[in-house]
């Protein structure tokens, strides 16, 4: 095993270690409680109820968390658990998410399950993505199942059109030109000329 391997295996896995204190790798006014996370006082797993899966929320960090030269906001990515295998070997479990992990990857500092945020029975497992280029190991609860939402948080910013899976646009652009685009941020008509 050479130094790169080693090095660039590290950087695809990310610890979730119940004992790590996390809370700088969180928005300010982060709150993480036994069944679901705010954020600003916002619900998660409401956001993820009224702006389907996966979608992008993007807050600012603690001051003290930041580094001077980086990036003071961190992303959220929250998608949905589509299918999960159980493997045999170093990796006990495999799950399939919604999203398109190649933006996530360098990005991401830790993955929490939506459902059980401060659980401590961890598996290493392997995410990939419903087109299956893209894979990332970290350590999520045993009970992970398809519809359980996944928490990626991610240094600087994203965009949701980074994480939402090819195959995925090209099967909801035509149900999104009625209701303002998948970003759902502008609903009015055309503009005045």
């Amino acid at each position: 095993m050479t130094v790169l391997h080693t090095v660039l295996h590290a950087t695809a896995f990310v610890w979730n270690d119940p004992r790590r204190d996390v809370r700088k790798l969180w928005p300010t006014d982060t709150v993480i409680g036994t069944h679901d996370i705010l954020v600003a006082g916002r619900s998660l797993t409401d956001l993820a109820r009224d702006r389907h899966t996966p979608y992008v929320l993007i807050a600012p960090v603690d001051a003290s968390a930041v580094h001077p030269e980086a990036d003071a906001h961190v992303t959220l990515v929250v998608g949905r658990i589509t299918a999960r295998e159980a493997r045999h070997g170093w990796h006990d479990l495999a799950v399939t998410v919604d999203c398109d992990l190649r933006a996530i990857i360098p990005l991401v500092t830790h993955i929490e399950l939506l459902k059980s945020p401060r659980a401590r029975d961890l598996v290493p497992t392997i995410l990939r993505s419903s087109e299956g280029d893209a894979r990332l190991r970290a350590r999520l609860p045993k009970t992970s199942s398809p519809g359980d939402l996944v928490v990626f948080a991610c240094t600087g910013t994203l965009s949701l059109s980074q994480v939402v899976p090819r195959a995925h646009v090209a099967e909801s652009s035509d149900d999104d030109k009625d209701a303002g685009g998948p970003c759902r941020k502008y609903l009015g008509g055309p503009a005045a000329e």
